[in-house]
Parts: C-alpha cells; structure tokens; sequence
C-alpha cells in the first residue's frame, strides 16, 4: 500500500469539465498542487453519501483558507457521469470528482478492497490522502467503518 513520502502513481483517470468527460493524467494535473482526495468506495452508497462527503463539502471554506489546499477531489471506482449526477446532488460543490472506473489508481496505490458482501465487487478503500507537488503528505484509511478518514479526524491531523 502507498505510503506517506510516496509519489502518487502516474495513470490517467476521468472527469466531467464544462466540455465534456476529460482525461486527467495524475502527474501533470497534481503537478505543483497541494491536494486533498477523498477516497470513498461508490457514490450515492450509504455511507458515502450520508456520512463520508458531507462534512468535506461543509468544510471545504477551511481546508482552502486555513489549510492552504489548491483543491479538493474526490475518486471514486464510479465511471464519471455517476459522479457528475453525485456532484450536482450535492449542489456542485468546489470539489472535483474524478473516476477511478477501471480501479487503475485503487490497484496501483494498494487502496484497493473487495466489497463483494456489500454487491459491490472491488472499490477503492475509504480513505483520504493529502499531498503536495505528487508526494503523499499524509494517508488515512479506514478499513472498516469511518473513523480515520472521517472529516473531523483529516481536519485535526492535517
């Protein structure tokens, strides 16, 4: 598994832009950043949607100004115009939401879980991550439950 001091993988993900689903290549778009991604197993599932996002979104104002993040995104094993209909339900917040559809970035990072009792197959792990310029600055994962990864806990350990 990935580790704090680790350079995040260089793999091309997806997202939905103002034109459309675009290819974000991790290196060139992490580049020169300080980035915090929320990790989360699917959209609109229980716990994501209910308990993991929410708190993020309410405070994204003070991961921006009080702990000087360039931007938030948020991956997820969804394919991106799931996540696209997720961000609109929570009111497009300034979040970006990158799908991780064939599981490159959960599998390259070790991140990767089997949620077969949940219907669910292999997911990325619940987790979050902070880095700065494409080095792991921080990692915390929740194997089960949502303690580690909660806001609460990135936000006092950050």
């Amino acid at each position: 598994m990935i580790n704090s001091s680790d350079i995040i993988p260089n793999i091309e993900l997806r997202a939905i832009k103002d034109d459309g689903v675009k290819i974000i290549n991790t290196h060139k778009y992490f580049s020169l950043k300080k980035i915090l991604i929320i990790c989360i197993p699917g959209a609109f599932t229980s716990t994501c949607h209910n308990q993991h996002l929410p708190p993020f979104i309410l405070g994204l104002e003070k991961l921006y100004s009080q702990k000087n993040f360039d931007e938030v995104c948020c991956i997820a094993s969804n394919d991106p115009i799931i996540l696209e209909l997720w961000r609109n339900e929570f009111k497009n917040p300034r979040i970006t939401f990158i799908s991780d559809g064939n599981l490159e970035f959960a599998t390259k990072t070790g991140l990767i879980k089997d949620y077969e009792k949940s219907f669910m197959g292999k997911r990325i792990k619940r987790c979050v991550l902070t880095m700065s310029n494409l080095k792991i600055t921080n990692i915390f994962v929740d194997e089960s439950g949502l303690n580690q990864s909660s806001f609460e806990n990135v936000y006092s350990n950050i």
